[in-house]
């Protein structure tokens, strides 16, 4: 089934025009596709296409082997870096996260992959999400997206170099999101608790990077041998913050502002006992504890209870603060996956490669993080024109697109008036 469509006067991914494609018309087709697919994400590529003849371009576009996911995240790196500079800010979150994206027991699509935890097959996406400090979605940095061997299926990585396990993927990301980078220009590196490893923090230590990540490990101190979190809890309270925690559907919590006390110290981490086995090369790890606990907890819920772990100075309390709101930013990459998975429906693609599965997943990446931001800023500021996450280009072609004519406004849409595609 196809449905029809107004044709569109000007494409909104304009600005890929500079990916670097033999052909002007593969270029044009590319665009051509990404307009398509966000007109209305989450249908499926013949629903969402105007006729046959169109679904069938997109389908040939996809095996074309020009088109790679290094060539599309290439040119939409470089339109992110643009979007930062024009915030006009210096310092910027870089948020990591892992998603599995589920394809079920589907025997006929090569490529795939197996989770550890269930008999589906699959594809992992990790993506690095920028963010300014307030939490602005800017775009993806970098993104990874590969099959897991299932020969490789409970196999001990503790004996492999550190470059040739999976988690080695923190640092690729942390490493990419980098390149091309302004000198003026700061990335703090936030993870959860999956971040929280040696190595991890040793290599952004050694690049020169900034992190806040959620600590899983109770390091041990070089000077007395001393467990970091009992240090932590014994510190005297610094600071409050009032912070706005998102809904947690695992929990079954809803959203809530809630007030949180900090502690914190700065220290000296031994380099864990396995690492120093191996003759690694790695010392000891001069970081701050920021101890996070809860005021003002849930009726019958225990308080949460947070361990970051960070590199960058704690001159006071109101410097431990800033990184515990840089890192409740870290829900927007929740967020972005579950808008990827739900509104864009990349779960439901039903090509028989991977490889066209990956570059689909790319694309609707970029779709998902224009959702993403519009959102976002229509609840900062209903009141504010849509042109703060728009060109003029894009939102007349959109409300012509959602509205099914050729009169515009004579103004632009407030952001919680637009209804996106």
């Amino acid at each position: 089934m196809y449905t029809s469509h107004p044709s569109m006067a000007t494409p909104d991914y304009s600005f890929f025009q500079r990916i670097p494609l033999a052909s002007g018309h593969l270029v044009k087709r590319f665009i051509r596709t990404m307009n398509t697919l966000a007109r209305q994400p989450g249908m499926l590529i013949s629903a969402a296409s105007q006729d046959a003849a169109e679904a069938k371009a997109i389908y040939r576009l996809l095996k074309n082997s020009q088109l790679t996911e290094e060539v599309v995240l290439q040119t939409y790196r470089q339109e992110t870096l643009r979007q930062m500079k024009a915030t006009g800010e210096s310092v910027f979150l870089c948020v990591q996260d892992t998603t599995e994206i589920d394809y079920g027991a589907r025997a006929k699509t090569t490529g795939l992959g197996e989770f550890r935890s269930s008999k589906s097959k699959g594809l992992l996406a990790h993506s690095a999400l920028v963010l300014t400090p307030s939490g602005l979605p800017l775009g993806v940095l970098h993104q990874k997206i590969w099959a897991r061997d299932p020969a490789l299926k409970g196999e001990r990585q503790v004996s492999r170099p550190y470059e040739e396990k999976e988690s080695y993927k923190w640092t690729e990301s942390a490493k990419a999101s980098m390149h091309d980078l302004p000198a003026s220009t700061r990335l703090i590196q936030i993870g959860d608790r999956e971040a929280d490893f040696f190595e991890f923090l040793h290599t952004l230590e050694e690049d020169g990077q900034s992190y806040v990540v959620r600590s899983v490990q109770n390091r041990i101190t070089e000077t007395d041998g001393e467990r970091m979190w009992d240090h932590v809890r014994a510190q005297e309270e610094s600071a409050r913050i009032v912070v706005s925690l998102p809904r947690d559907t695992h929990r079954e919590k809803p959203a809530r502002e809630t007030t949180l006390a900090i502690r914190y110290v700065s220290d000296t981490a031994q380099v864990p006992g396995h690492l120093k086995r191996k003759k690694a090369g790695y010392m000891p790890l001069t970081c701050s504890l920021i101890h996070v606990v809860e005021v003002t907890p849930l009726p019958d819920q225990e308080p949460i209870e947070w361990f970051l772990v960070t590199n960058l100075p704690l001159a006071d309390g109101a410097a431990a603060c800033e990184k515990v709101g840089w890192y409740v930013r870290r829900w927007q990459i929740e967020r972005f996956h579950y808008i990827l998975k739900s509104r864009c429906g990349v779960e439901k693609l039903q090509q028989r490669d991977a490889n066209a599965l990956r570059k689909l997943i790319l694309m609707y990446s970029i779709i998902a993080v224009d959702l993403q931001r519009l959102t976002y800023l229509a609840r900062l500021d209903p009141d504010a024109p849509c042109t703060q996450a728009m060109s003029e280009e894009e939102w007349h072609v959109l409300y012509r697109i959602v509205h099914q004519t050729k009169q515009l406004p004579a103004q632009p849409l407030p952001c919680a008036r637009w209804s996106g595609p």
